[in-house]
């Protein structure tokens, strides 16, 4: 078969590990639009950087895409013209390529446009990444969404699922990407020299203006600073509490998988307007803050009675009992509260909401319904057998194996690693 790669810097030299194995049975190709970060297995295509032309053919509608980008969300770039470009470069490839499958992130905006083309042309196109939980397993999540496709079908025992979910629950497990990794100031430095050449090589479309960057970057620390200073460490048992945890910005979780629900500002002031008196929103920040706090939304929630802000030092393991309902897009608190029977509501329809209490908030004007559930304690919760259930989907719909990149984790490029996740491809691909 053949077997198309898309490039995403680093992670390209894990997926270059598990393609030089593949490259036994079936043909690989790649798609390289970073390219200081070609991989060294199979049949290489680099997408020349774009350059100003009038020729280019805007008839084909990649608005979605482009209200994704983070170049264009956070980074002031302005010109969309290299969308449509790279769209037909990479149309081309494709055509020319006619692989079987492809494999990629659902991040980047050359990631994006491939996955729009494999849609046009009835390609299946996977990217294999975490499924949060158990940890140390990933799943292949079809296109731009985060449905799995197929899975390793293992079941786990009723004591290795009562463990697992125990240690969820109790929350000294995390998944794979919240592990903290330490990574030393000498390749950190080497790390932005290489994309800093990159940039001044001529790739500006995944890369920001290291300027702008440099003044956003200033502005996020200014902002952290001023949210600790008005933020609290407790929450009031006295009043109805509503958490909502900040995504970062820019991720794909929320960009891509929850792009309906990408204006965290708005999400913000609409649970806040639904909310009546004796209820507060606690807003959270993530750990790694990035762009999301922006001056707009500092502005809004400072001045709104029914709103705390939540310090960066208060962790979600010492505030998680005293909260009485989650809301989030499509974040792992939601699997944290399905075992802890925690009332969690998503604003986008996802895979969690297979478990009957975790449940899809359509129209945030519905919030007081779901809060009057609680309150009467209608709420639905799963009995033991049913978390079991739930945990065993979660295994059955992924594989063993760490998807990181060599960058952020050795861990990764192990041998046994490698095994592993090989046998996740192979499962797909002999199906």
């Amino acid at each position: 078969m053949k077997l198309l790669f898309i490039e995403n810097r680093y992670k390209t030299f894990f997926s270059d590990a598990i393609a030089n194995q593949l490259a036994l049975e079936h043909e690989i190709f790649w798609i390289v639009q970073n390219h200081d970060f070609s991989p060294q297995i199979g049949k290489v295509f680099k997408v020349p950087y774009s350059k100003a032309s009038n020729n280019i053919n805007k008839n084909v509608d990649l608005s979605e895409i482009i209200e994704s980008d983070r170049q264009l969300n956070y980074f002031k770039k302005d010109n969309t013209d290299y969308f449509y470009y790279y769209y037909e470069q990479i149309n081309k490839l494709i055509s020319e390529i006619n692989p079987d499958f492809t494999f990629g992130e659902s991040t980047a905006f050359h990631e994006l446009l491939t996955i729009k083309i494999c849609k046009e042309k009835n390609i299946l196109f996977l990217h294999p990444t975490s499924c949060r939980y158990p940890s140390g397993r990933f799943s292949f999540y079809k296109y731009d969404t985060v449905q799995p496709y197929l899975g390793s079908n293992e079941s786990l025992s009723k004591d290795s699922a009562g463990f697992i979910i125990k240690r969820i629950v109790d929350r000294p497990s995390k998944p794979d990407y919240m592990k903290k990794v330490s990574i030393k100031k000498e390749k950190i430095l080497k790390d932005k020299i290489r994309i800093l050449k990159g940039y001044l090589f001529g790739e500006k479309y995944n890369t920001p203006n290291p300027f702008v960057k440099l003044n956003i970057e200033r502005k996020k620390k200014k902002n952290i600073s001023i949210w600790n200073e008005n933020a609290i460490s407790e929450i009031d048992k006295n009043s109805f509490s509503v958490l909502y945890p900040l995504h970062l910005q820019p991720e794909a979780n929320i960009d891509v998988w929850g792009r309906k629900r990408r204006d965290q500002l708005k999400t913000v002031k609409e649970i806040s307007e639904n909310l009546i008196k004796g209820q507060l929103l606690y807003v959270k920040p993530n750990p790694k803050s990035k762009y999301e706090l922006s001056d707009e939304l500092l502005d809004f929630v400072s001045t709104k009675s029914n709103i705390k802000m939540i310090h960066h030092g208060v962790s979600m393991d010492s505030i998680f009992k005293d909260l009485d309902l989650f809301i989030t897009v499509n974040g792992t608190i939601a699997l944290e509260c399905i075992f802890a029977n925690k009332p969690i509501l998503t604003l986008v329809d996802v895979f969690f909401n297979n478990a009957s209490n975790c449940l899809f908030l359509k129209n945030i004007k519905s919030l007081q319904k779901h809060i009057g559930r609680i309150i009467e304690n209608d709420f639905p919760k799963l009995k033991d057998n049913q978390k079991l259930d739930f945990l065993n989907l979660l295994n059955k719909t992924s594989f063993k194996g760490i998807i990181s990149d060599p960058f952020s984790s050795s861990e990764c490029m192990s041998k046994q690693n490698i095994e592993n996740v090989l046998e996740g491809f192979n499962q797909i691909l002999n199906k």
